[in-house]
């Protein structure tokens, strides 16, 4: 109660103490700043505040209390016949007020508990609004985000297509024409001549089904979702050293690989692909100066680290982040066989594990290639 006449405080506390349906204890302050300090540091239900203060008024004391913004509970204290100052008063924020000349303990009694069961029933309303409110910004957001990885994946599909469109051509068009001439000149042609153009058909036809067979393996690294398992890294490193093995040994390259055998979680199939796609990628552009393959692993709080390290010719600056797109190959494509995929599936598989996958120049020649696969994976139900 902020009320500079002694009595009044008095009665008011006896009128509240007769009471029987409650217990209110009342604090008092007989000036202006004392109340105002009350109020600020004070825990308080209600505050009964009456108008004159002094030389300065309950009205400006609601202010400084923040207004209408105010979310403390205040009853006001007035003389009879000041209609006017009781509307004002209303709205500037307060619950209610009384007129002294007709305050009783019943009267009195309503008055706090209305109060105190309005500024309830306001801020459970503005919770609930600042509720939605937060609902509707994280539900923009989310139909925001999605509406962009939309976007984002028509225009990988556009240029997916585009892609397909304009690798398959030239192989298709080799062969039809192949064929045409085959079929044109055979009478005139000496045997040799056939075989020639045979074995161009073959290789054409060969390219053409092994550039459909990497599409379609990109399309399923997307589309099938992964298997998580506990898979001890040796083996997976293990079964892609048998592949290349006879094809290192032929050229004379080194095999390195990690003695510490780490399990990770993850799709087995996929992490197979990781290693093999990054040996081919090595042993494809490594080129003739190429004389050693390291596989690595490394670890974090939060991911494991995979990379293949090579001694080839390397990367141009420029070419770092291209190789990761989609039919996109270091050098031409009649030097280089491949559908130019590799690598953007092993990113797509490192997306799929929560990971990323990037390269680096190493100090004196050739790149590391590394992928990250996240640890707060978890195993299926």
């Amino acid at each position: 109660m902020i009320e500079d006449d002694e009595d009044y405080h008095i009665l008011i506390r006896e009128m509240l103490s007769a009471v029987k349906s409650s217990r209110y204890r009342v604090t008092w302050a007989s000036t202006y700043d004392e109340g105002l300090r009350e109020i600020k540091e004070g825990e308080h239900d209600v505050c009964l505040l009456d108008y004159r203060l002094g030389g300065r008024d309950g009205l400006e004391f609601l202010r400084e209390m923040g207004g209408p913004e105010c979310r403390y509970p205040v009853i006001f204290l007035t003389g009879a016949g000041d209609y006017e100052l009781d509307l004002e008063a209303m709205k500037a924020g307060v619950s209610d007020y009384l007129d002294k000349s007709e305050i009783n303990p019943y009267l009195l009694e309503r008055s706090i508990r209305y109060a105190m069961e309005r500024r309830r029933a306001e801020d459970a309303l503005r919770k609930a609004y600042e509720e939605m409110e937060g609902r509707v910004e994280e539900r923009t957001a989310q139909l925001a985000s999605a509406n962009e990885e939309l976007k984002r994946n028509a225009e990988k599909i556009a240029l997916f297509a585009y892609s397909v469109s304009h690798d398959l051509k030239s192989p298709a068009m080799a062969v039809h024409g192949l064929a045409r001439n085959l079929h044109e000149r055979y009478a005139q042609m000496p045997e040799e001549k056939v075989r020639a153009y045979c074995e161009r058909i073959m290789k054409a036809t060969e390219h053409l089904v092994a550039l459909v067979e990497n599409i379609n393996l990109y399309i399923r690294t997307r589309e099938t979702p992964v298997s998580m398992e506990r898979i001890p890294l040796k083996e997976m490193i293990r079964i892609v050293r048998s592949e290349f093995s006879s094809q290192m040994a032929a050229r004379g390259i080194r095999w390195i690989e990690p003695q510490w055998d780490p399990e990770i979680l993850g799709d087995r199939l996929s992490v197979i692909r990781i290693f093999r796609n990054l040996v081919d990628n090595a042993l494809k552009y490594g080129g003739d100066s190429l004389r050693e393959i390291e596989i690595g692993y490394r670890e974090d709080r939060d991911f494991h680290l995979i990379f293949v390290r090579d001694d080839g010719v390397g990367l141009k600056e420029e070419d770092a982040e291209r190789v990761f797109g989609l039919f996109v190959r270091r050098t031409p494509s009649r030097e280089v066989e491949g559908a130019g995929l590799g690598l953007a599936i092993v990113r797509e598989i490192a997306r799929l594990h929560k990971g990323n996958a990037w390269n680096e120049p190493n100090r004196e020649k050739g790149m590391t290639f590394y992928v990250s696969l996240s640890k707060n994976l978890s195993l299926p139900c």
